[in-house]
């Protein structure tokens, strides 16, 4: 192996990695895989980039384009909320899947037992400024309903649902922390994540909206608006989260109109993913991100004309198209910020709350019939309906335990982000507060995707920006 890694070949691989047109690679072989239904594909090929890296690569901050690109790449036709019998079921794929799993599992387990400066007494003594806040929230998760009839009917859905939430949160910041050599990684590298899911997601919408009918009579039907991995909402969050990438790289090189026209692509996007919540949120992070990246960048503020186009284009659509544009977002606009609905379940989540203050009733409702899009059983029986605000979902899931946890954790995080202050890490931190404001709204916290990325994006600015 030692003498495989000093081939000239695996070193120009190695090198392709780390610069922008591996993310290019990512997007495509995402972008097979939701249009073509092409999932095994896709996935076969993340397992063979992963298996390079843990034989031969310097170190494993590729994977972080994969992991949140494997979590978008499903297809409309393989959403397992809908179609029982998509690629994620055992008869038609799912045996296949766990065996790529235990292959990268095995090779993860293999790198860290031979690498002596990633792996061995190196990977288990790697300062981690984050882990006890996650660890409390986790073992918050797992005492979810402890003493509660409730919990004596669901009691294994609801470990097992805890595990995934822990998971999700803790796994990729632990293993990245520890297997990148952070000196060596490029500043930028979160960034340019971030532009590829980007634009992975704005090629996904558009995909969506020619082959699926979503415009019908001039106006968008957004209950149509859906991929194989979640509807609107999830779309519109993500993009949102997205957002704020494209100005961290404006502070440099010769294409800063290019991120700019991103930022904006981005923004215009996530008004036609018509999630009310994710569009309040968003709006408030683009203008936050364009501020910080005038303020903290000469090169950025030198770029007038970019500006001034910007701001021109935004006027004269809006001016020329009104009437259409009123039309097409009909259907948004008419029913507002309507929150009937969610206050509902807010009263249901609280009462849910005084019935078992400590520890919560589970992560499972216990006398309301939350909205649930999916209409499979089987999803829905292990996929609990959720209260569409972290607080309520925490009090209601895991009582005041779970929210002390929480905000433990939540202020380990902002301090990160604070001391020692950069202006570089204003970026994720607007990535962060977006994915927390739209959670105010909606279950995005508690969704798996949002928070796989949340979960490496802390990772990184501990490890790389805050040096």
């Amino acid at each position: 192996m030692d003498a495989l890694t000093r081939s000239p070949y695996v070193r120009a691989f190695d090198e392709f990695l780390y610069k922008p047109a591996y993310f290019l690679l990512i997007g495509f072989l995402t972008i097979i895989a939701n249009f073509f239904g092409a999932e095994l594909f896709t996935y076969t090929c993340f397992t063979v980039i992963l298996l390079y890296l843990c034989f031969l690569g310097r170190d494993l901050l590729p994977i972080i384009p994969m992991a949140v690109c494997a979590y978008i790449a499903p297809s409309r036709a393989n959403n397992p909320g809908r179609n029982t019998q998509s690629v994620f079921s055992m008869e038609n794929g799912g045996i296949y899947l766990i065996i790529l799993a235990v292959l990268m599992v095995a090779a993860l387990v293999y790198r860290l037992i031979r690498d002596p400066e990633l792996g061995q007494k190196a990977f288990w003594k790697t300062k981690r400024k984050l882990l006890p806040g996650m660890l409390v929230l986790c073992g918050a998760y797992l005492l979810s309903g402890l003493g509660t009839e409730q919990l004596t009917k669901v009691a294994g859905r609801n470990i097992v649902f805890a595990l995934l939430q822990c998971a999700a949160i803790v796994a990729l910041y632990f293993i990245l922390t520890g297997t990148v050599k952070w000196d060596k990684a490029p500043k930028a590298y979160l960034a340019w994540t971030g532009m590829c899911v980007g634009y992975v997601l704005l090629a996904e919408l558009i995909f969506i909206f020619l082959r699926y009918n979503i415009i019908q009579n001039g106006v968008i039907q957004r209950t149509h608006i859906y991929s194989g991995w979640g509807h609107y909402n999830n779309i519109g969050a993500l993009l949102a989260i997205m957002i704020p990438f494209p100005f961290f790289l404006t502070g440099k090189g010769k294409y800063t109109s290019f991120f700019y026209f991103s930022g904006a692509l981005f923004l215009g996007g996530l008004l036609f993913t018509c999630s009310r919540g994710s569009i309040l949120c968003g709006v408030i992070a683009y203008l936050a991100s364009y501020v910080i990246s005038l303020l903290h960048s000469r090169h950025a503020r030198a770029n007038a004309v970019i500006h001034i186009v910007t701001v021109l284009v935004l006027v004269c659509i809006v001016v020329l198209f009104r009437e259409r544009l009123y039309r097409l977002f009909q259907a948004l606009l008419d029913r507002k910020f309507d929150p009937a609905q969610r206050i509902q379940g807010y009263i249901a989540g609280w009462k849910q709350f005084l019935s078992a203050p400590v520890f919560g009733s589970t992560f499972y409702p216990v006398d309301f019939d939350l909205y649930q899009w999916s209409s499979s059983a089987a999803f829905t029986s292990f996929f609990p309906a959720r209260w569409h605000n972290t607080v309520i979902q925490l009090l209601a899931s895991c009582g005041i335990v779970g929210l002390l946890a929480y905000g433990y954790h939540r202020i380990q995080t902002l301090m990160l982000f604070l001391k020692p202050f950069s202006s570089k890490k204003l970026f994720p931190l607007v990535s962060m507060l977006t994915l927390l404001l739209t959670s105010l709204l909606d279950c995005h916290f508690f969704n798996v995707g949002p928070v796989l990325f949340y979960s490496m994006m802390l990772a990184f600015v501990e490890k790389r920006l805050d040096q």
